[in-house]
C-alpha cells in the first residue's frame, strides 16, 4: 500500500534525478582536453583543434571570420596543400567563441601553425565523476532525512477527520 508520503517522495526523488542527469550532459564535455600543439597532422576522424597563423587568417577570413586564431572539428580529409575539417568551434584572438554545427571548412596548409588533439582528461574525469557521486549521496540523504519537506509518518495523527466540518 503506498501512502502520500512515499509518492511525495519518489516524485521528488525523480526530480533530483533528472536535475543530475541533466547537469551531467551540460558537464560532460568539461573532461576533455587538447594536447600541446604539434606540427605533423593527425589522422583523419579525430577531434582537432587547427591553430592559424596571420596568412591562414587572410585566406580563410571570408569563411571563420578575420581574427580567428583556433577551429575545432572533426578531421575529415588532408592532402599536401589543405586540411578540411568539420567545424564545431571556432575561437578568436581575443578569445570569444562561436558554436557551429559541423560545416566543412577547407583550409590551407600553409596557413596553419600547427594542430591540438583532442583527448579525454583522466584528472578532470575523475574529479567530474567524484562531484557527481558526491551529489548522488547529497541528494539521498536529503530525500531518506525528508529535509525537503512535506508530511512524515508522525505527522498524521489518529486517522480520524481531517478537521473539516460542514
Amino acid at each position: 500500500m503506498t501512502t502520500l508520503t512515499s509518492i511525495r517522495r519518489w516524485r521528488q526523488w525523480r526530480r533530483v534525478v533528472g536535475s543530475l542527469c541533466a547537469a551531467l550532459l551540460v558537464l560532460q564535455t568539461g573532461c576533455y582536453t587538447y594536447l600541446p600543439m604539434q606540427t605533423s597532422v593527425p589522422v583523419t576522424g579525430k577531434r582537432i583543434a587547427v591553430v592559424l597563423n596571420d596568412r591562414g587568417r587572410a585566406m580563410i577570413g571570408d569563411k571563420l571570420g578575420s581574427a580567428m586564431e583556433k577551429a575545432d572539428g572533426l578531421l575529415v580529409k588532408t592532402d599536401e596543400s589543405s586540411v578540411t575539417l568539420e567545424v564545431y568551434r571556432t575561437t578568436d584572438m581575443k578569445g570569444n567563441e562561436a558554436t557551429w554545427t559541423g560545416e566543412r571548412v577547407t583550409l590551407p596548409r600553409d596557413g596553419v601553425s600547427g594542430y591540438q588533439e583532442r583527448m579525454l582528461s583522466k584528472k578532470k574525469s575523475a574529479l567530474f565523476v567524484g562531484a557527481v557521486l558526491v551529489g548522488v549521496t547529497v541528494s539521498v540523504m536529503m530525500v531518506n532525512l525528508n529535509i525537503f519537506g512535506g508530511f512524515s509518518h508522525s505527522d498524521g495523527g489518529s486517522g480520524g477527520s481531517t478537521g473539516d466540518s460542514r
